[in-house]
């Protein structure tokens, strides 16, 4: 990694009595280590890597010999890369213990193998099964990787595989309507892995895409356990995309990378509003099979102890209104049972108070992200209207003008506002 720049002038600053040797010697050290926490995340991304293109060239290598060869010498061969990874983390484990991309090369490399020799020996020796039963056995015998060595990219390709598990297990399975229970155990066997890195790695880029991918396989797998979907099931979704925004809060007063959680959540809260905007959407509500109500009610108990255990540490409408959302959509639901036009009428209402609301959030952050985030929740809300009323083009015209001049002005606003709090300080 090459010299920051402000290190390069320092001697030059020193000579001219701008600073003195001592606070020269700590910007010195402030910054190499900068560069070399960079040097060490490239290490780690060339390590994955070039794990990844050795594993592919040695198969590529035995797969151009493989029919000359006897069974008995294609079972061991499927052994080697194992063998191979093993002996890797091994030595990553003895040798190279505090070094991150000893410690994810050699675990991706072992994971591939393992993965790799599974298909070769039911080639091999002609083991029947399907694709959701080798990605169950190569989800279990990945998972100890997520503990020894402790690998964040295995982590990341085991939750990949356990919610594709889960779900080749809900549509694909032979008749239907199977429930993926063992991905709750899988999920769960994950957990404590996720947990860990909380504490040691909180604050880093790499647990920001961990808690993306949980999110995810969380938020996902959790629809897979209904039997049919129907327009109430977005109840339980709703509660747990809820919930999901709320994730922040059961660490407060301790900075964490679980943003993503309050992504997930708010972008299904946000999608779902603006689909249930439209009052056909009510006009086909039917709650009359009960089929899945039970676990419906399952998520939304959970929905609501979460918002009721987050009230210990925040107001309502507090940094986002997004886990107040699922309160409005449980009045709009509840509206629509009996009102199609009046439920659609305050899903809207409901559109516009949570673009308000993240707009004022954004403004009083000083964030342009949330300032143009709640901007855009009200042009949307507003601009889907076009599509079940009959306005002439002028008007729609019009108000494209006024909603981009009504953009331009609040950037403008924060912008200046940017400016006179860095000029007063």
């Amino acid at each position: 990694m090459s010299e920051p720049r402000i290190t390069q002038v320092l001697p030059e600053l020193v000579r001219e009595g701008v600073i003195s040797a001592e606070q020269a010697e700590r910007i010195r050290a402030r910054y190499a280590g900068d560069a070399e926490r960079s040097g060490n995340r490239m290490l780690l991304v060339f390590a994955i890597l070039g794990s990844l293109l050795v594993g592919l060239g040695i198969i590529l290598i035995i797969a151009h010999n493989w029919d000359d060869l006897s069974r008995s010498v294609r079972t061991a061969i499927a052994f080697v890369p194992v063998l191979l990874g093993q002996g890797l983390v091994v030595y990553g484990l003895w040798k190279k213990p505090g070094v991150l991309a000893w410690r994810e090369g050699s675990a991706v490399v072992l994971a591939c193998s393992v993965c790799a020799c599974v298909s070769l020996i039911a080639q091999i020796h002609h083991i029947g099964g399907d694709l959701q039963g080798y990605l169950f056995t190569c989800s279990l015998l990945i998972l100890p990787l997520l503990y020894v060595p402790g690998s964040f990219s295995v982590a990341l390709g085991y939750l990949a595989l356990i919610t594709w598990y889960a779900w080749l297990v809900r549509f694909e399975s032979f008749g239907g309507g199977v429930r993926p229970w063992y991905f709750i155990g899988l999920l769960v066997a994950a957990l404590p892995y996720y947990l860990r890195q909380s504490q040691e790695n909180g604050t880093g880029a790499s647990f920001w895409w961990l808690s993306l991918f949980m999110a995810l396989s969380v938020g996902v797998g959790s629809q897979y356990f209904y039997v049919d979907w129907e327009q109430p099931h977005v109840l339980g979704l709703m509660a747990l995309a809820g919930a999901f925004t709320l994730v922040p809060w059961l660490h407060h007063g301790k900075e964490l990378h679980t943003w993503p959680w309050v992504l997930v959540g708010g972008a299904t809260l946000l999608i779902t509003f603006f689909v249930f905007s439209f009052r056909p959407v009510w006009e086909n509500l039917d709650h009359s099979d009960r089929t899945d109500w039970p676990l419906i009610a399952a998520y939304m108990a959970a929905g609501s102890i979460a918002y009721g255990w987050s009230l210990r540490v925040r107001k309502p409408f507090e940094r986002w209104p997004y886990p107040e959302g699922w309160w409005l959509f449980v009045l709009c639901f509840g509206t629509g049972l009996y009102s199609p036009a009046l439920a659609a009428i305050l899903v809207n209402i409901a559109l516009l108070v949570l673009g308000v609301f993240t707009v004022k959030h954004g403004i009083e952050a000083n964030s342009l992200k949330r300032m143009n985030l709640g901007l855009t929740i009200l042009s949307v809300t507003i601009l889907m209207r076009f599509f079940d009323s009959d306005l002439s083009f002028v008007v729609r015209g019009l108000v494209f003008i006024a909603i981009g001049c009504g953009f331009l002005y609040m950037n403008m606003r924060l912008v200046r506002q940017r400016n006179d709090q860095r000029h007063a300080a």
